[in-house]
């Protein structure tokens, strides 16, 4: 049995100091995994989402249709929503604003933990090298700055928040006021459950 992996932290180029490299990680499945965290570079503009045709789960996300989670109608979506209310309570006792969930960044992070979880590597950057950036984007989201969380191993969502809070980093991205928004994203696969975190604030 795996051990479980320690989670992985991505902060936002907006922040008031450079972000920090991710954690070195490893793609065998049976060695131990600490959390990393990726940065996106802040612009001054937005990129243009891609202009080839949405899929068709892009198509739903923009529309209010359910993604692969909900339509899986199980923990999955109810494990996303109880990390929605735990960052929530977190960012309360830190003087916070709440997080509205956001269905174009909850794409995005399902994305990400689906595609771990299938071709079993434990990433920011997919092997194609698209970062979080790349996938919120892809989605439509018009970010200003974003930052992504990434866990593998928790079987709760109380266990999954507990690690990210113990480490600074991903701690930094959950208690940072300048989010206002968030997408999370939970694979149930036997190799995981692999968990995502993608905030962001609109450009």
């Amino acid at each position: 049995m795996s051990a479980p992996a320690a989670p992985s932290v991505s902060r936002s180029a907006a922040a008031s100091r450079p972000p920090a490299s991710p954690a070195p990680t490893t793609s065998s499945p049976a060695a131990p995994r600490t959390p990393t965290a990726a940065a996106s570079p802040a612009r001054p503009e937005p990129a243009a989402p891609p202009s080839s045709p949405a899929r068709p789960s892009e198509a739903a996300a923009q529309t209010g249709g359910s993604d692969a989670a909900d339509r899986a109608g199980g923990g999955a979506a109810q494990y996303a929503q109880h990390v929605i209310a735990l960052v929530n309570a977190e960012r309360q006792k830190a003087g916070c604003g709440p997080l509205r969930a956001e269905k174009r960044l909850r794409l995005a992070a399902q994305r990400h933990a689906d595609d771990m979880a299938a071709r079993d590597y434990y990433a920011h950057d997919t092997p194609e090298g698209r970062d979080a950036g790349d996938r919120i984007t892809a989605v439509g989201y018009p970010w200003s700055a974003w930052a992504e969380n990434i866990h593998r191993g928790p079987k709760t969502p109380a266990r999954a928040m507990e690690d990210w809070m113990e480490s600074p980093g991903h701690r930094e991205n959950i208690l940072n006021c300048s989010f206002d928004e968030i997408g999370v994203g939970v694979s149930l696969a036997s190799n995981g459950p692999w968990w995502v975190q993608n905030f962001g604030s609109r450009g």
